[in-house]
């Protein structure tokens, strides 16, 4: 199986910067002049027996100093935040449409045809179950021999729909698992607070990081089994 690693063209998306660097300037600000009023207040109303020492009031023009420059910090780091995230979404909105091949053990009957995608640790034998979300079998493939490598064969006759699939190497004595791989196109794309921007595949959420391909459109080089 051939698979290419083709991306689309990736949206770009205005960023937030200018009316956060405006907030920022105005919570400054409104920072400083709170403290204008505040040392205003403290030498109005000081005892002139005992007038505020220089030091003290030097060490409250620093703290506020401190105080205004976190401020400030925090919200270019909110909004280096808010602009990884947009970012991010642009380049998951770029696979929409698009076939991906991910690490796991489901697939998508189109048109009646469904492709199973699996890494053979070694040439050999390998026997393949097809089954449904309740988890039972549906279709069984006889072992047959595949070469080394990713492999990916196309099942025919199965109803369209979402399914369950394992890779087995009957005999087999080696303790290295057949690694399978889900396929299925992006229909979406999900930002959530908690888990990060996701893309949504075969009604399943994929984080980008786990996409091992990419492709326009499904590979037709695979020979259906039936």
């Amino acid at each position: 199986m051939t698979i290419s690693d083709t991306f689309g063209t990736i949206p770009s998306t205005p960023t937030p910067s200018a009316t956060t660097s405006k907030s920022t300037t105005q919570d400054a600000a409104t920072l400083q002049a709170d403290f204008l009023k505040m040392l205003t207040a403290q030498l109005q109303n000081q005892d002139p027996l005992q007038p505020m020492n220089n030091t003290d009031m030097t060490a409250q023009m620093a703290q506020f100093s401190s105080l205004s420059q976190q401020q400030q910090s925090n919200d270019l780091l909110k909004q280096l935040v808010s602009m990884q995230s947009v970012n991010q979404v642009n380049q998951a909105v770029g696979y929409i449409g698009k076939q991906v091949l991910f690490n796991g053990n489901t697939t998508q009957s189109v048109n009646g045809q469904a492709t199973v995608s699996f890494n053979m640790p070694q040439s050999g034998n390998a026997a393949i179950n097809i089954m449904n979300q309740n988890g039972q079998v549906v279709k069984s493939l006889d072992a047959r021999p595949f070469a080394a490598g990713d492999q990916s064969t196309t099942i025919s006759g199965l109803p369209d729909g979402n399914y369950i699939f394992a890779v087995s190497i009957p005999g087999s004595t080696s303790t290295t698992p057949v690694t399978t791989y889900a396929n299925g196109e992006v229909t979406g794309v999900i930002n959530d607070p908690t888990s990060g921007v996701t893309l949504q595949v075969n009604g399943q959420s994929v984080k980008m990081s786990d996409v091992r391909s990419v492709q326009l459109k499904t590979s037709s080089t695979a020979t259906p089994q039936s």
